[in-house]
């Protein structure tokens, strides 16, 4: 049995949530001007620092502008925002993203991934097949060994694993830094998968998209990933079981 660690927030963690929270439900729009430092400071009885560093977060992750001798502005953070943002959003909607972006990050994820099957499939490594079965038989394994609902984060990681090492293995030295860099998400993502389709079915897609690699069958592994991204957006954005999902 896990028993993690509990960290609490720092006021300035806090601070940053709150005022995320303000913008991500239209509490606060794009424009709205802010309170100076001093005055947030005030009304939100924290100290100066917390906010002056809480804002300097929220300007790198888009949220905010600051214009100098003006003012502190609501940013348009779909323009301005980073995967940092992407994270934010999610947390601010239970691990979960809106339709058009959850969209949007699951095309991303095919046009990346689909080039980097085309390099696997055609080099035929032996070593890149025995590691990616080893994770398909770790997922394969999991639920005999982990219970829910820590399951779902622990095929969440292998899964990750997989799809990350598919673009390590294709020599393409810029694709696995970019899903590193969508890692926070497709971990949300991959979780709430596994919660909603049921384990059978989310460890059946994986081992289903390891068989067509094994056999060499590119359009059939390009096939099932289109598939999996054109079926996905909508169960991450609803975690209720879903019936009925096939191949």
């Amino acid at each position: 049995m896990d028993f993690s660690e509990i960290v609490a927030p720092t006021i300035k963690e806090l601070f940053v949530r709150r005022m995320e929270d303000m913008i991500l439900s239209g509490e606060l729009l794009c424009g709205d001007q802010l309170p100076s430092e001093r005055e947030l400071a005030e009304q939100m009885k924290i100290s100066k620092t917390a906010v002056h560093s809480g804002i300097t977060d929220m300007v790198r992750k888009g949220f905010l502008t600051v214009v100098p001798r003006v003012g502190i502005f609501v940013a348009d953070y779909a323009q301005t925002g980073t995967l940092e943002t992407l994270s934010s959003i999610m947390q601010h909607n239970g691990g979960k993203l809106d339709e058009r972006n959850a969209h949007s990050v699951l095309e991303i994820r095919y046009a990346l991934e689909s080039v980097a099957l085309k390099h696997v499939i055609e080099s035929r490594d032996p070593e890149v097949l025995s590691r990616l079965a080893a994770l398909r038989d770790e997922a394969i394994a999991a639920p005999e060994q982990i219970k829910p609902p820590m399951l779902y984060s622990a095929l969440a990681e292998i899964y990750f694993k997989f799809h990350h090492y598919i673009c390590a293995a294709s020599g393409n030295t810029i694709a696995p830094m970019i899903m590193n860099a969508f890692q926070p998400v497709a971990l949300s993502f991959w979780a709430n998968s596994a919660r909603a389709l049921g384990i059978t079915e989310s460890v059946g897609r994986l081992s289903r998209l390891y068989d067509y690699i094994e056999a060499g069958d590119l359009e059939k592994a390009i096939s099932h990933l289109e598939w999996i991204s054109t079926t996905s957006d909508e169960i991450v954005r609803d975690p209720a079981p879903q019936k009925g999902a096939s191949d």
